[in-house]
């Protein structure tokens, strides 16, 4: 049974019928094929750059994998996404980094082969080229209450579907959007000591609209959601 831990954060309102986008970017979207001419379709996914992704099922020789898009098309250039493994929270790499180019049949996590596209996020996208991935980011701030300057180098975003992420000392999570008439909440769920979230140990923290204090004598003092 999983201990719930009410934590208290600030957290903007948003309307549920649309996903809570807390900034413009460029998002991953990967189908995974299972054979090596991408004929086999296995499953979607919807990647944020930069996040610590779980290689869950998709492999045994790694832990965890991100992606970031470094070429976009400009002046007629391939669109390209820069892909790795690792074998801890994104800091190890057992593989080199790949430079994968949008639209062909190429090598991804594990033993699977994958197209890529590039989806831009935004407020203002509208159509199939557009993401429709939810993310929560995470603010920290150098005075009490959410007050002084935002600590720019310790801002984080993550995804709010239920993405499996690795988190430090070989731990893994999940952030989950809830249904809610009156204010948005997020369900953390922790899994110590599991790099897959498939553990039955877990911690849950739920993350409701205030701001919270943390440090009295340093920074960073307090941290909000957006």
């Amino acid at each position: 049974m999983a201990n719930a831990i009410v934590l208290a954060v600030s957290l903007s309102l948003c309307l549920l019928v649309r996903p809570c986008i807390a900034a413009e970017g460029w998002d991953v979207a990967a189908t995974l094929y299972s054979d090596q001419f991408c004929f086999e379709r296995m499953t979607d996914l919807l990647l944020l750059e930069g996040t610590c992704y779980s290689t869950a099922a998709y492999s045994n020789t790694s832990v965890a994998f991100k992606v970031k898009v470094v070429g976009f098309g400009n002046r007629g250039a391939a669109w390209v996404v820069d892909f790795q493994e690792f074998s801890d929270d994104c800091h190890t790499p057992v593989t080199t980094s790949l430079s994968l180019n949008v639209g062909s049949c190429v090598g991804f996590v594990g033993r699977f082969r994958a197209t890529l596209d590039v989806k831009l996020r935004s407020d203002k996208c509208e159509g199939d080229h557009c993401s429709n991935l939810a993310i929560a980011e995470q603010n920290f701030y150098s005075e009490a209450d959410c007050q002084g300057d935002r600590i720019v180098e310790l801002r984080r975003f993550v995804p709010v579907q239920g993405e499996c992420l690795i988190m430090r000392n070989i731990s893994s999570q999940r952030y989950v959007i809830q249904p809610s008439q009156e204010e948005t909440q997020i369900i953390r769920t922790d899994y110590p000591g599991d790099e897959k979230c498939s553990s039955l140990n877990t911690i849950e923290y739920m993350v409701l609209g205030q701001c919270y204090d943390l440090y009295v004598d340093r920074a960073p003092r307090s941290f909000s959601w957006a």
